[in-house]
């Protein structure tokens, strides 16, 4: 092992590596992930890490397909099996669309599924981006119909997750691909500037305003069009306004229906108002989505980007099934949020471990004591570790200090005559003197 020259030790570019602190402060947004997810209904659904490379590639297209890892054995046997061909998920959203293809007798629809779990894709590491990321979905998915309502649910679960999270005020960002489809038709009078118009608004916010007009005048817009569906994507308005102009602009357009329908829901779902707005500039790359589509902000980090984003799609499985089932679901990119907003200090990292209380153990001939403290603490449901090494007092203190214990128990030989221990707050230094018999009760 001595004889690996060090930058091979290091991590991989891409593949990160987290730190106790960071993984504790992923489990703790995780949690909060799940319980919004479940309290909706959404069942967890666990695929396989490995798929097929013609499954991948069946329901995939343009850049992402340069971007699948493969999967095989370095040093095969002879006769070993065809892990050669065998690659590796870059989404939750093409294994949901195999599992319905195959179990679609077996399912009661509309579907909700939850997925949490790693993915891979061979994109460039830089810019907060990774290559193995964890990644939190839920989609939900009917059989040849499905209400908007599920759109204005997602907006519902998204809110709640951020709520909670409290990591300061966001904006759900809202908007329907017919929408600005129908905008992109009456600006340009070429159906086929449609597709790639969406792909060139999709950067705008990355590429800025002038290169985006540049952008869609190259396309084969007439620069004074451009810049007039420029100004109408971008104009900052309130929903109402919003309303008014696209039932002006575009009467009788169907987008303009399902997003009526959507905002309502989202209102009588009681997402408070401020959390969401219509943001007509907002088109996903992917063109896949055919509705409503959604991105997430922080209000006062923008530059961290979407930290939630998602939308509607006609047909999920048309590449494995004949029938038709339309869907709609989020994505949260676990590991990309996480690490940038410790980056940011909006997540505290700092704590190595997920116990709250270190009993530490200043009279060795007492550990059945010490031992005994542990048990009852654990047995409530209260995360202690007991120091065990032979070490002196200052000692075990500045091992609880280090690793960001919230409390550390301490039982001299006088506390112990007593049948009293002593709690220290770690962070402020406070001290609290107890009875044995009250700890358990007093730190729960």
């Amino acid at each position: 092992m001595a004889d690996i020259a060090k930058q091979l030790l290091e991590d991989i570019s891409g593949f990160p590596t987290l730190s106790p602190g960071e993984t504790i402060a992923q489990n703790r947004l995780l949690d909060v992930i799940r319980r919004h997810y479940e309290r909706t209904g959404y069942a967890p659904l666990e695929t396989p890490l490995v798929e097929r490379p013609e499954v991948l590639s069946a329901k995939s297209e343009g850049e992402i397909t340069t971007q699948i890892y493969g999967l095989r054995l370095l040093n095969p046997e002879e006769g070993a099996d065809d892990a050669k061909e065998l690659a590796l998920r870059f989404d939750h959203t093409i294994p949901l669309a195999r599992y319905i293809a195959t179990h679609s007798r077996e399912i009661a629809f509309p579907f909700r599924r939850s997925a949490i779990g790693k993915v891979l894709r061979g994109e460039r590491a830089k810019d907060g981006r990774y290559r193995e990321f964890l990644q939190a979905d839920i989609d939900v998915v009917g059989a040849g119909e499905l209400s908007p309502l599920h759109d204005a649910e997602m907006v519902a679960v998204i809110a709640g997750i951020f709520t909670e999270l409290s990591i300061g005020a966001f904006t759900i960002r809202i908007n329907n691909r017919k929408v600005l489809a129908a905008i992109i038709r009456h600006m340009s009078e070429n159906e086929d500037l449609i597709a790639p118009s969406m792909r060139i608004i999709d950067r705008l916010e990355k590429v800025g305003e002038e290169k985006t007009l540049a952008a869609l005048t190259e396309l084969g817009f007439k620069e004074s069009n451009a810049r007039m569906m420029l100004d109408m994507l971008i104009a900052k308005r309130s929903i109402a306004e919003t309303i008014a102009l696209l039932e002006q602009s575009l009467p009788g357009e169907a987008g303009v229906e399902e997003l009526k329908a959507v905002l309502e829901g989202i209102e009588a779902l009681g997402v408070p108002e401020e959390n969401y707005a219509i943001d007509l500039s907002i088109a996903r790359g992917f063109d896949y989505y055919t509705g409503s589509v959604f991105e997430t902000r922080l209000d006062a980090h923008p530059d961290l980007g979407s930290i939630a984003s998602g939308g509607r799609y006609d047909d999920l499985a048309s590449a494995f099934a004949k029938d038709k089932y339309p869907g709609v679901g989020i994505s949260i990119g676990v590991t990309r949020l996480l690490l940038r907003l410790i980056k940011a200090g909006l997540i505290n990292a700092e704590a190595q471990t997920p116990a709250r209380v270190l009993i530490t153990t200043a009279e060795r001939d007492a550990l059945p004591t010490y031992l005994n403290y542990a048990k009852e603490l654990r047995a409530a449901g209260v995360s202690a570790e007991l120091y065990l090494e032979d070490k002196p007092l200052d000692k075990q203190l500045a091992y609880a200090d280090k690793k960001g214990f919230p409390f550390a128990l301490i039982a001299k030989r006088e506390h112990l005559d007593k049948q009293i221990v002593i709690l220290r707050n770690l962070a402020t230094g406070d001290q609290k003197e107890l009875s044995a018999a009250d700890l358990t009760n007093y730190i729960k």
